[in-house]
């Protein structure tokens, strides 16, 4: 019996007419393009059917693949053949555990997301934008139910556990996507950065859709929302003018009362904050003097539920997003990896999660290559850089399996840059990040 696993997708194909999508993006730019990657996780060879859903909910294609163990199907959706330009989402079943992530762009813009296990009737958001100093954002819903669901979003003020925003679409079929965008909102107020939640009478997944414009337009950020919160998080790569890269870190709280949190960096530093219910607080690490530069971790700590993300860009407009991570294991897949693969190319952040120092051993698929850490501390973080990689040759794009050595918990966080020169200085955001698969 075949495993479901749900990968919504927000732009496949290419766009190049949008006029009868019911959910066409609002980003600018484009026509945008999709490649998806699913990597086997399991231990047997996988049987692995994918399902294309166009934006009235109506399958119109489907394909079916076999995957080796730790091996990973890349898809360039634009060549599937079948599939007129549009805007689809899909659904892959597998009879053994995969892990999925979709990356998307047009010429100069980039994001990435991972697809999701299952639906929930509530997902949380915690950034939303109208004009946070120059960035916007959209919110989309897919109703992954079997029958028509009313979909809400609300939009909360810092500080605020009362909606500022709230709309309905109601009776979206079954299988189709919807879409709010927070530019112009009369509800929201210039660089506020707000928090949403979305709630619906059926099962839905949830992402959201940051951009820039002026000077930033080429920024893209992606990411999923949070269907529950944990009272820890975990944030594997926080950057403070680390080769150019800086980083903010933004946490909601997801419950009914108050939270009291704290966020401790790798350094020790510890900084304390209370977040009404629903609303969000946003850290720019850059402006916390008690940082050093350079590449760090951290842990939040909450007495009641929160959910976490963290933005990432560098002064060439390379520009992502990507989630605190809730969960420890002591093996973590990452279902897409790159070494100069039509110029991209892959790190991988892990963090120690555990009690006691840990070494961390890396594997690729299709390779015999392999890579040991040194001792990492409790807390610490580890990189790995696809480049320096000797033994892995140009050109390589497949899976990786990151696994702590003594049994202490880990969490990865992934990063792929157009960076072969000249393309390492060109300003565009032709940068992926996406959270590593626990197993």
């Amino acid at each position: 019996m075949k495993k479901a696993f749900l990968l919504f997708m927000v732009l496949c194909a290419s766009l190049a007419s949008v006029g009868s999508v019911s959910a066409a993006t609002t980003v600018p730019g484009g026509p945008f393009s999709s490649s998806f990657n699913i990597q086997n996780i399991g231990t047997a060879s996988a049987a692995v059917m994918v399902e294309y859903y166009d934006a009235a909910g109506t399958m119109v294609f489907t394909s079916n693949h076999t995957i080796e163990v730790d091996d990973v199907l890349s898809v360039y959706v634009p060549a599937v053949v079948g599939l007129v330009s549009g805007e689809y989402s899909i659904v892959i079943s597998s009879d053994q555990p995969v892990a999925a992530t979709s990356n998307f762009s047009d010429v100069d813009s980039g994001a990435s997301y991972s697809g999701f296990g299952e639906g929930a009737t509530a997902w949380f958001i915690p950034a939303v934008y109208d004009n946070y100093y120059a960035y916007f954002s959209e919110v989309y819903a897919q109703n992954v139910s079997d029958a028509a669901a009313d979909i809400t979003l609300s939009i909360y003020a810092p500080g605020n556990s009362t909606p500022v925003y709230t709309n309905t679409k109601t009776a979206v079929p079954a299988k189709t996507s919807v879409n709010w965008s927070q530019k112009d909102l009369t509800e929201l107020s210039t660089n506020v950065s707000y928090s949403a939640k979305v709630t619906a009478t059926g099962n839905v997944v949830s992402m959201a859709n940051i951009y820039g414009s002026g000077s930033v337009a080429q920024q893209l950020y992606s990411y999923n929302a949070f269907p529950a919160g944990a009272t820890t998080f975990y944030v594997p790569a926080l950057y403070k003018a680390y080769y150019g890269w800086n980083a903010s870190l933004t946490v909601q709280n997801v419950s009914t009362a108050a939270a009291n949190v704290t966020v401790t960096f790798s350094n020790g530093t510890a900084k304390p904050y209370t977040i009404p219910s629903n609303s969000s607080v946003a850290i720019y690490v850059p402006a916390l003097t008690e940082l050093p530069n350079g590449l760090l971790s951290a842990t939040v700590t909450s007495d009641n539920d929160v959910a976490v993300t963290v933005n990432i860009s560098n002064p060439y407009n390379r520009a992502a997003t990507y989630n605190g991570v809730a969960e420890a294991t002591t093996t973590v897949n990452a279902p897409n990896v790159m070494k100069n693969y039509y110029n991209y190319s892959s790190s991988m952040t892990c963090q120690n999660l555990g009690t006691a120092a840990t070494t961390m051993t890396v594997t690729y698929a299709g390779s015999a290559a392999t890579e040991t850490s040194p001792s990492i501390d409790p807390g610490k973080s580890w990189e790995i850089y696809m480049p320096a990689k000797a033994d892995i040759p140009n050109g390589y794009n497949g899976s990786a399996v990151v696994v702590s050595n003594t049994a202490e918990p880990i969490a990865c966080i992934i990063n792929s840059n157009m960076e072969a020169v000249p393309y390492n200085t060109q300003v565009m955001d032709q940068l992926f990040s996406y959270n590593g698969v626990n197993k």
